[in-house]
């Protein structure tokens, strides 16, 4: 497949930060979309990330224009734009869709924004070449968007987006419609181009994978709220709340009790011992309240039972999956939790058995303290 020819490009688009303060959007008496309050900064791309119907849609929606907010505010760079339509926003928009007029040429689909403006004449067909070859379509100009393949309908959406040259590029899905293997390919190439062009990008997805991998910047929905937000390996390192160590990547949780709790550290009683741990952000914890753990399988390390560095718990393997570079491991401590520890695939090694008993190893900095609500 043909990679988006960014080498060859010296366009830079101007860009503008997108804030959102306080914003709601109420469908009858539901609140879709919560007080949702986050900033996406110039030229940096921010995912909307979460599960079906948390908001993520409607909140692009919102700053698209689609929706006006019934409460909040709305900014592109220091304009206000809660009432302002689509067409009169410096904004473009690429849907889960791709919206292409099949009866229209490839070059008639990424011109149309531009005559719908009143772009001269005499600039269109450049401006549209340069697009096209920004996504590597230089040469399907002619094309019938129909006889198009995913992909490359995928980049003519791009191309349209991209000819009028917003400040803000709105992505709703665009994968979606992509095979695995295709998609993995794209998400970098959107990377790339978003890099390139130096513009502002608000990507929705449900997809943790391409969340972490695409993005400066992740905002975490749930029910119309945010659950929390920050740069990806922080998310994915430090979750403030079950829901987000659940839905990014894979965790164990384990039931605890807060024993000491100070601005520093918490001490916890769980698995039939004390562990110090550093406390969560936000969160104020008495002594004696209910907490969860998270373990990530990938912290955990599988030994041979009677091991005795660092710290580390007794128990049976209960079940095994081979999963190519990864051996995925159940196991049931002598205490009766049963957690899953993912270790590498051993090379010229059977992997453990069923009911071998083992030891698992904490990597105490890694474990992370949520609420249990």
């Amino acid at each position: 497949m043909t990679p988006f020819i960014m080498a060859t490009s010296t366009l830079r688009l101007d860009s503008q930060p997108v804030a959102l303060q306080g914003v709601t959007k109420l469908f009858g008496n539901t609140a879709a979309v919560d007080d949702v309050t986050f900033e996406a900064a110039a030229g940096m791309l921010t995912t909307l990330l979460g599960p079906s119907g948390c908001g993520k849609t409607t909140t692009l929606r919102m700053i698209g224009g689609f929706y006006e907010p019934d409460a909040g505010t709305i900014h592109i760079g220091t304009k206000f734009v809660n009432t302002v339509p689509p067409h009169a926003r410096s904004t473009r928009t690429v849907f889960q869709s791709y919206a292409l007029f099949p009866h229209m040429t490839v070059f008639e689909n990424v011109a149309f924004g531009l005559r719908a403006t009143r772009v001269p004449r005499g600039d269109i067909t450049g401006r549209v070449r340069e697009a096209l070859d920004l996504v590597g379509l230089g040469g399907f100009a002619g094309r019938s968007s129909g006889q198009l393949s995913g992909g490359q309908q995928q980049r003519v959406a791009f191309a349209r987006a991209l000819v009028t040259r917003p400040e803000v590029l709105l992505l709703d899905e665009p994968l979606s419609n992509l095979d695995a293997k295709l998609r993995v390919h794209m998400r970098s190439e959107i990377r790339t181009l978003q890099q390139d062009l130096g513009i502002t990008t608000i990507y929705v997805t449900h997809d943790q994978e391409e969340a972490m991998s695409l993005s400066d910047h992740v905002v975490v929905m749930h029910d119309g709220h945010i659950e929390q937000q920050g740069p990806p390996h922080d998310i994915y390192e430090r979750p403030a709340t079950r829901f987000v160590a659940d839905f990014i990547g894979t965790s164990n949780f384990v039931e605890a009790t807060v024993e000491s709790a100070d601005a520093y550290v918490v001490r916890v009683a769980a698995l039939g011992t004390t562990l110090v741990l550093a406390p969560p952000a936000g969160a104020t914890l008495r002594s004696g309240e209910g907490v969860l753990l998270v373990l990530r399988p990938e912290h955990l390390h599988l030994e041979d039972a009677g091991a005795r560095d660092g710290v580390g718990f007794a128990g049976k393997i209960a079940s095994v999956s081979y999963l190519g570079a990864v051996a995925s491991y159940d196991v049931l401590l002598d205490g009766g939790a049963a957690i899953t520890v993912a270790s590498p695939a051993p090379v010229g090694a059977a992997l453990r058995r069923v009911h071998d008993p083992v030891r698992v190893r904490l990597e105490v900095d890694r474990v992370f303290v949520v609420p249990t609500t």
